[in-house]
């Protein structure tokens, strides 16, 4: 594999400065610390509402207060873990170049954040997989929805997009044709404009032949696969199809199932 062509990718994909903080905002260090410090707020604010009530230091209240609070920062932490089982616009979405120039080469590149002391180490994954059968796989699949299942395969591509933002060259306003129109005195010169901007829809799976939209598929979620395979948090399956582990699905099984099949698309979390 070329390195000084894929290090590229990987450099453009995840060194941006905005996406490293984004990156370092949603690691576990950060959620963990964001949990406690909710628990405190929660505890204090539902402690000092009980005084309203002469609840007093009794046990008890003390008690309900503290049952309470655990309560609310456990929910915050399973909303947390759901978060981390999506597929992230910020992260693998821009992998989505590299996968798609490294599936030649069979290999998967995914990208997890660490705990090392009390920092937080963002890891790359590359990951050796033969996908020559997952392309197989979902072409014959993708070629199947279409013959018999066209409006729910449109149904599942339509959901994956991005909003994309683009700049507009404004029009220049046309200069009159009769001079004796045109004013006198030049117009004094205007502070630098805001560009102006247009956001369209982009399709991450564009329609075209079912092994090009299959490996398209793979080199999009190839990624959100890779992360969640390293984090051992992959759904287990009766009967794998694709990988000798037992119980493990290989990225194909897990498009059918949650990205084209008939369940909810855990797909972007933003």
């Amino acid at each position: 594999v070329p390195s000084e062509q894929y290090r590229s990718l990987a450099e453009s994909a995840l060194l941006e400065p905005q996406v490293r903080r984004y990156i370092i905002y949603n690691s576990r260090p950060m959620q963990l610390a964001f949990a406690v410090v909710f628990y405190m707020v929660v505890w204090a604010n539902i402690y000092s509402t009980s005084q309203m009530f002469a609840l007093g230091n009794h046990w008890a209240g003390m008690l309900l207060v503290t049952l309470a609070a655990v309560s609310l920062t456990l929910t915050l932490v399973l909303v947390f873990e759901r978060h981390q089982k999506k597929a992230n616009a910020n992260t693998d979405l821009r992998l989505a170049a590299a996968n798609g120039a490294l599936l030649r080469h069979r290999v998967l590149l995914g990208v997890t954040d660490t705990v090392e002391g009390c920092q937080s180490v963002i890891q790359l994954w590359f990951v050796y997989f033969d996908l020559e059968n997952c392309v197989q796989f979902l072409s014959d699949y993708v070629q199947e929805m279409k013959t018999s299942q066209e409006s729910l395969l449109r149904s599942r591509l339509s959901q994956l997009c991005v909003v994309m933002e683009t700049g507009v060259n404004p029009t220049t306003a046309e200069e009159p044709e009769d001079l004796e129109g045109a004013p006198l005195l030049l117009s004094s010169p205007r502070p630098e404009e805001r560009p102006v901007m247009q956001t369209e829809l982009r399709q991450l799976i564009p329609e075209s032949e079912p092994e090009e939209m299959a490996r398209q598929l793979l080199a999009v979620f190839g990624g959100y696969y890779i992360r969640l395979l390293v984090t051992s948090q992959l759904p287990q399956v009766v009967g794998t199809r694709h990988m000798d582990a037992p119980r493990v699905p290989c990225p194909c099984q897990l498009i059918e199932a949650h990205i084209l099949g008939t369940g909810c698309c855990p797909f972007l979390a933003r």
